[in-house]
């Protein structure tokens, strides 16, 4: 059962965040915008509508001093696929299948260059520029060329994993990836991670059986993959999960998601908002706008990890629940998400 609706709106202080990063607005891309501590954010002043709304950061404790990223290094790099591929930073982008050819080559570059994922589900052809940028890039085509060396198989029950499927790729050279609903049936992950799926993307937007929020989702599949019963933990560490949404707002979002468990967020649409692609179709121009705003979310998630006082996203954040708290929440959703309820210790 699903808490908040899937579809969710961006509003105009949100957009506007996104594209004063991407040098759409405003005189310093690339930087977050300068905001008060102060906040009318929900769930405390305005309706929430997202789970994650209910979602707060616990802050640096005496014991756990905030660090401040422009003075001290915070690592934002993420080690996926067992460690084989090394991401700048926790992100990637989505949503390619609705650009023209020439947006969608540039869009592989500019993330290969920036060192995050590009997912290309939904299109129907594998770009040139994949060449060579392999490990930085998720396909769906399972047969197709050699360059793509993720390749996704899309999962809507447990009863469509195939092991030998799983074992053709993973012969080919490529990494065998599931691309599967967000749904409430632990069953479904568990037969994933023992089909030896290198990776887990849990795509909100995939319609299926039991579904519920990504955020509940994710915390599950996370709770599986480190089940003693699925060998000690094991899979935990060589299984990657990868979370993605059209919902999904920015760093704040992403930030919460990795303390659910994910490792990598895939943003569908507010990089498209953000970027102004739909008015401005020149291919440089949308490469420089989507350097510019991940370079404003690499440096904003710096600044939410060091205020929760952790040096890394990767070894402190990511499914570490107790770095956040939350306000307002059912009791049986504070027990999925596996997140205290504000005040507990």
């Amino acid at each position: 059962m699903r808490v908040y609706s899937k579809r969710l709106g961006m509003d105009d202080r949100t957009l506007s965040h996104l594209r004063q990063m991407s040098g759409v607005e405003g005189r310093m891309p690339g930087e977050p915008p300068i905001v008060s501590m102060g906040s009318t954010a929900p769930p405390f002043v305005e309706q929430p509508r997202a789970v994650l709304d209910h979602i707060v950061s616990d802050g640096a404790q005496v014991t756990r001093p905030s660090i401040d990223p422009y003075r001290e290094p915070v690592e934002t790099s993420v080690h996926i696929f067992g460690g084989a591929v090394r991401l700048s930073m926790p992100l990637g982008v989505s949503g390619l299948s609705d650009l023209l050819e020439g947006l969608v080559e540039e869009v592989v570059r500019t993330c290969y260059r920036m060192g995050v994922l590009a997912d290309l589900f939904g299109l129907h052809y594998e770009p040139s520029s994949v060449e060579g940028r392999g490990d930085y890039v998720l396909t769906h085509a399972v047969r197709g060329t050699a360059a793509a060396r993720n390749v996704q198989v899309v999962v809507l029950g447990d009863d469509d994993v195939d092991p030998q499927l799983v074992e053709r790729i993973r012969a080919e050279g490529r990494r065998p990836v599931a691309r599967v609903p967000s749904t409430g049936t632990a069953d479904l992950y568990r037969a994933v991670a023992s089909a030896r799926f290198d990776a887990i993307v849990i795509d909100e937007d995939l319609e299926g059986d039991t579904e519920v929020d990504l955020e509940l989702a994710v915390a599950l599949c996370d709770r599986v993959l480190r089940d003693p019963s699925m060998g000690g933990g094991r899979l935990r560490y060589s299984v990657t999960l990868i979370a993605t949404s059209s919902r999904l707002r920015g760093s704040g979002d992403v930030f919460k998601l990795l303390g659910l468990g994910a490792e990598v967020v895939l943003l569908k649409d507010s990089w498209k908002l953000g970027t102004n692609v739909s008015r401005d179709t020149r291919p440089s121009v949308l490469a420089e706008r989507l350097e510019n705003l991940l370079l404003g979310m690499q440096k904003e998630l710096k600044l939410l990890a060091g205020a929760a006082g952790a040096s890394s996203l990767h070894s402190t954040v990511c499914g570490n629940r107790e770095l956040f708290r939350a306000v307002e929440l059912d009791g049986r959703v504070l027990e999925a998400l596996g997140v205290k309820a504000a005040g507990s210790w």
